[in-house]
């Protein structure tokens, strides 16, 4: 079964660095040397829409003082030898250059043939401006996953310079300035086109939907990541191939029974879309019976608008009971393999104490979502670690908040954290939904999704991904394998969809595109939904142009499954 990438912090990072060379005998600068010619393998590609329009391109590197540097100067030299023309730019005194990267340096100056310009005392844009100008490719290697707070004075005007440059932007491990394991930056920060990120993903490359990180491509070290010690990974990025190779497949003996059925405890009235969206995305999962349970008036308004889905109710009338809801959800739950609970089912204490004592004490692997996890609110923890089988949580920072008992705000301030520490409490499979959604597991293994995509910002969306996990539930798989297919095909469905439909998204487009994303991975049709546009030809970049983002707080609306 195919292994997702690993998202490595800085210290792992470093820790796999000294662990390729005191464990494999492997120096520090053949490192930096498989590093740079990574870097200038990507930058010759990204450089072709150029070399087609005239003799012969230009690359520009930009160098700061540290190994990132030193990668830079490493990528000069193999493409000076390519007979590439290149020029390399200091952004910090060359007396501060030591170590593997004065190496490097000296090497490149031997050639002889790469003009290496000091622009360490440039504290005006404009110089770096100037001196940019006629670049088709900028390599920004001034600062590698070590930067911590925010860059200014020299290097922060030459980053400036760069981003207003019209030319493809390559950054080197990491755009400097950007924060390794956040994802975020205090001051300058470079807008990459691509990311060359070495040896392996970092984890601030995904956390953030507004990181200018571009396409993000692994160059290989020729050395293999440590399993355990310091440099072990505990974060791992969502892919399609791993992805593929967990979906479940249906026999050609299958059957509707086989195939599993899925109780979906949802809607009231006035909320009884919110059901449907579960059911049709629970079907369209491959699940082979789905049964919506609801209120009475409820059930006469669903039965008004199914077809393929069977109803019932769980309450003799809308004035809930407690006890005879619980009872006779178990009932309707004993012909099913997974539940689904929350969508537009009323709220009050009565129904509070429906949730919990159905999370508690149901025999069958269940998500949890919307009314459901408000009704658990700040008791999740003692409530779900009674639970009889695997709990789903998918919460939106929202619902996080009032789960933590904290606001939105801090919810986001710290997604992964919070989104870890909730799955150790309840002993659940958290999935924090948003853009790159998280996905943690209560040994505190997490998972993120690539993908951030504006058009599941419609109402409904969430509802949609709690019929898929539920589905998947019920086929058999797993409930952290249920929620990696599940925010996987989800927002690869949203990806497809906006790219026909833009902001004109609803979410009951969304389970048609959801089974068609996953008839293209059983078919082996596998490509990684873009996080970013992918770069456009050098051709048609604008001064200052940087690649589309999917979403932003401040100008769309930000995406919440």
């Amino acid at each position: 079964m195919g292994e997702f990438p690993p998202l490595l912090t800085a210290a792992q990072m470093r820790a796999a660095d000294a662990a390729a060379t005191a464990t494999f005998g492997i120096p520090s600068l053949l490192l930096m040397e498989n590093a740079g010619r990574g870097v200038a393998d990507i930058a010759r590609r990204e450089l072709g829409d150029a070399a087609k329009a005239k003799a012969k391109g230009k690359v520009t590197i930009v160098c700061g003082a540290g190994a990132n540097g030193g990668d830079g100067f490493v990528a000069a030299r193999h493409l000076a030898r390519a007979g590439v023309a290149v020029h390399v730019m200091m952004a910090a005194p060359r007396d501060k250059i030591r170590g593997d990267a004065a190496t490097m340096l000296a090497a490149l100056e031997r050639m002889g043939t790469v003009t290496v310009e000091d622009g360490s005392g440039w504290s005006e844009q404009a110089r770096w401006v100037a001196a940019l100008a006629g670049a088709d490719v900028i390599v920004d290697a001034v600062f590698g996953i070590g930067v911590r707070g925010a860059v200014v004075g020299v290097p922060g005007a030459a980053i400036a310079a760069m981003n207003a440059a019209r030319a493809c932007k390559l950054a080197v491990d990491i755009p400097s300035g950007l924060d390794a394991d956040s994802g975020r930056a205090e001051g300058a920060v470079f807008h990459a086109d691509v990311t060359a990120t070495m040896g392996a993903r970092k984890l601030g490359l995904y956390l953030e939907a507004e990181a200018p990180v571009g396409r993000v491509e692994v160059v290989d070290l020729g050395v293999a990541l440590p399993a355990d010690g310091a440099a072990a990974a505990r974060s791992f990025l969502l892919d399609g191939a791993a992805i593929a190779a967990r979906l479940p497949r249906r026999r050609p003996s299958a059957h509707k029974t086989s195939s599993g059925h899925v109780l979906v405890v949802a809607g009231s009235p006035g909320k009884t879309g919110a059901a449907v969206l579960v059911g049709q995305a629970a079907l369209r999962a491959g699940a082979g019976l789905v049964t919506l349970a609801s209120t009475p008036a409820g059930q006469a308004a669903l039965d008004a608008k199914v077809v393929e889905l069977m109803t019932a109710a769980y309450a003799a009338d809308d004035d809930i009971d407690p006890d005879g809801a619980a009872r006779a959800l178990a009932k309707l739950a004993a012909r099913a393999q997974a539940m689904v609970i929350g969508p537009g089912i009323p709220t009050g204490d009565r129904m509070r104490d429906v949730v919990r004592r159905v999370a508690s004490t149901a025999v069958q692997p269940m998500v949890l979502d919307a009314d459901a996890l408000n009704a658990l609110g700040t008791d999740a923890a003692s409530v779900l670690v009674q639970a009889n089988a695997p709990r789903v949580l998918t919460p939106h920072p929202g619902e996080m908040g009032r789960l933590a008992g904290t606001s939105t705000a801090v919810v986001q301030a710290d997604r992964l954290g919070h989104a870890t520490r909730l799955a150790a409490a309840t002993r659940a499979i958290v999935v924090l939904k948003g853009a790159h959604t998280i996905i943690a597991a209560p040994d505190g293994t997490t998972y993120i999704s690539p993908i951030s995509s504006a058009a599941l910002a419609t109402a409904g969306s969430g509802d949609v991904l709690a019929g898929v996990v539920g589905a998947l539930l019920a086929r058999g798989c797993d409930a952290l394998t249920a929620a990696q297919i599940g925010v996987y095909v989800h927002g690869a469905a949203g990806v497809d969809l906006e790219a026909v439909l833009g902001d004109g998204v609803a979410a009951g487009d969304l389970p048609r595109a959801i089974a068609a994303v996953m008839a293209r991975l059983q078919r082996g049709e596998v490509s990684r939904p873009p996080r970013a546009a992918r770069s456009r030809p050098l051709a048609s970049r604008g001064r200052g142009s940087r690649p589309r983002r999917r979403s932003s707080p401040k100008r769309r609306r930000r995406p919440r499954r």
